[in-house]
């Protein structure tokens, strides 16, 4: 066992009056108030640990006389952060698909009324790049200028996004600096240098320029009357998974039940995967029902699920990486498996010791133990012996880069039914850093202009539904995928879920049924780990694909018929062409793209996926 030590951040006179009463703020909040009021800084990023305070330098900005835009990553945390402003007595507006009530064109005016109404607006950063990508039926063009609205725009927890995310949320940015002086702000307890080097291809204002940047970090430090915000930490490591050790723990919790208060949770479990998380819950309501009644489950699947919503008065919580941004309860107990990345593992480890000393088993895939020759050590240098052991997640730069300027020529063809709106577009996304939306806008040219010619050539025809899917894909923030209703066990009953499809058929067995409102998924109860996919089909390939493979495969054959389709280009074109569709699947994830038309599974059993097979109500 090791044991992490306090984490202090020293305290400074609050001259701004932005503290509650008699006490000081922390250097970091005051930079941060400083940094805001030099108005020449164009973008902020704001680094601060978990728990540190960041909330509260958002605060200073709703208090001011200003539009402020808050977009984060999850639902749940947009929840957190409204009940949190509410409470403080500020007037704030969550903007979500389910609260927009109207279609067609009618919706995007609901859209627009609501961001102009309210001074405050929490929502999710989907919204914009919907915008963006001219998803809402908005014939006149005029959606777009919502991006003029805000004086201040923050993107929380910027961390969460990967490449894919961070090509259109740089699209975004560009349009929020452009069409109006807004600042933007970062914000993250684990920023990444490629972030900053990436926002200057952001190219701004009249002569082009990049963004002034100033980052604004939250240091260690400690000063007489401050209280930590990591309280000391008890940290005992496993190699393996949660579910090696399950009777274990489960005695363990039992016997922390014993002196624990119902109202909150305190003890929180966190899996890689839902799958685990579910079938653990399972086993205890199976086999520990003294121990059940104390324990909720929150994860991917509980999100959507109808019924009862998850009752956190429990004292035990059992999630997965849905827990790693915004979750503040006091946890005391943490079981944690060490993620998919570093920037996973400290944002997991930061949900313990919040408010009181806490106790930290963490199962890691890799021996952890011979790290730690000292009985005690400090959060950082913690930090940097974990580092050995755990993945370290870097941003690809070249891919956001290349899918930066597609969504841009993508945003410029959507509204291209109104000359003036792109010749603002055009004029905003800057052409000046290298790689440009005029490559890409070519590329769509000559594509268009030889589909249009009505030669018969079925690998174009392919080609071309291969790419209207890759448009597709890039319109929206996250990409493509297919939501089902999902039966699912949950503990002692069964509850109906919506997730997405694939995952499901991939991780458990199951039964797809048609029914009168479409296919709905019935989980089959299995100790076999899969996966469950054998093979995909798409419209765009003559062969099956084998989802094992997909990577690998749906690169080689786009290939294939890219070479195929390319024989009616004249010959000066056909290099651009496929140096044009080669840089787009080397910086897309095939997951963020495909919907198949079938699914085999294991037991080679065909689930038809058209729109014909599942007959969906619109609701």
């Amino acid at each position: 066992m090791v044991v992490v030590e306090e984490v202090y951040l020293p305290l400074v006179e609050d001259t701004y009056g932005l503290a509650p009463e008699g006490q000081k703020l922390r250097a970091f909040q005051k930079e941060f108030i400083d940094c805001i009021n030099d108005e020449s800084v164009d973008v902020m990023q704001l680094v601060a640990p978990t728990g540190a305070g960041k909330t509260l330098c958002f605060e200073y900005l709703l208090n001011q006389t200003h539009k402020v835009l808050l977009l984060y990553p999850t639902n749940a945390l947009i929840q957190s952060q409204m009940q949190r402003f509410k409470g403080e007595g500020f007037r704030v507006a969550n903007i979500s698909s389910k609260i927009l009530k109207r279609r067609g064109r009618e919706r995007a005016r609901e859209l627009s009324g609501l961001i102009k109404r309210y001074d405050i607006i929490l929502t999710n950063p989907d919204i914009f790049q919907a915008i963006v990508g001219a998803m809402y039926t908005n014939p006149e063009g005029d959606l777009i200028q919502v991006f003029r609205e805000f004086n201040y725009v923050i993107y929380d927890e910027f961390h969460a996004y990967g490449e894919f995310e961070l090509s259109g949320i740089l699209t975004q940015i560009a349009l929020f600096l452009n069409m109006s002086r807004c600042r933007v702000i970062l914000s993250s307890a684990t920023p990444k240098t490629e972030i900053l080097k990436l926002l200057n291809f952001v190219l701004i204002g009249k002569y082009r320029q990049t963004p002034t940047i100033n980052s604004v970090e939250a240091k260690p430090g400690f000063t007489e009357g401050e209280k930590p915000i990591r309280y000391r930490t008890e940290v005992e490591f496993h190699q393996g998974k949660i579910l090696d050790r399950i009777e274990e723990i489960a005695d363990t919790l039992t016997d922390a039940t014993k002196d624990i208060k119902i109202g909150k949770p305190q003890i929180l479990l966190i899996f890689d995967r839902v799958k685990d998380s579910n079938w653990f819950y399972s086993r205890l309501y199976k086999e520990y029902p003294d121990l059940y009644r104390y324990v909720e489950k929150d994860n991917g699947y509980d999100t959507n699920q109808i019924g009862d919503a998850p009752d956190f008065t429990k004292p035990i919580l059992i999630s997965t990486n849905k827990s790693e941004l915004g979750l503040d309860y006091p946890i005391k107990m943490l079981f944690m498996e060490d993620g998919f990345s570093f920037d996973s593992f400290i944002q997991r480890f930061g949900r313990a010791a919040r408010h009181e000393p806490a106790k930290c088993y963490i199962f890691t895939k890799k021996e952890a133990n011979p790290l730690f020759t000292d009985e005690s050590v400090g959060y950082q240098e913690f930090l940097d012996k974990i580092r050995f052991i755990t993945d370290e997640y870097n941003i690809q730069t070249k891919k956001v880069v290349k899918l930066f300027t597609f969504r841009q020529a993508l945003a410029i063809e959507g509204y291209s039914h109104q000359k003036y709106r792109e010749q603002d577009l055009r004029a905003f996304f800057a052409v000046e850093s290298g790689y440009s939306y005029r490559l890409w806008l070519n590329f769509f040219a000559l594509l268009n202009k030889y589909d249009g010619l009505g030669l018969s050539n079925q690998n174009l025809a392919r080609l071309n539904l291969l790419v209207k899917d890759l448009k597709n894909a890039c319109r929206s923030l996250r990409g493509r995928s297919l939501q089902l209703p999902v039966l699912y066990q949950r503990g002692h009953e069964v509850r109906r879920t919506a997730y997405d499809v694939l995952s499901v058929l991939n991780r458990v067995p199951a039964a797809v049924e048609k029914t009168d409102e479409g296919l709905i998924i019935r989980e089959l109860e299995s100790d076999d780990p899969g996966p469950f996919i054998k093979a995909i089909t798409l419209p765009y390939f003559p062969a099956m694909i084998d989802y094992q493979k997909r990577n690998d495969q749906f690169r080689d054959e786009i290939e294939t018929i890219a070479k195929n389709a390319l024989d009616v280009f004249p010959e000066n074109q056909r290099g651009f062409m496929l140096n044009c569709i080669r840089s787009l699947y080397n910086s897309v994830d095939p997951d963020k793209v495909i919907l198949p038309e079938e699914v085999i599974l294991w037991n080679d059993k065909v689930v038809p996926l058209s729109e014909e097979a599942m007959e969906f109500y619109d609701d």
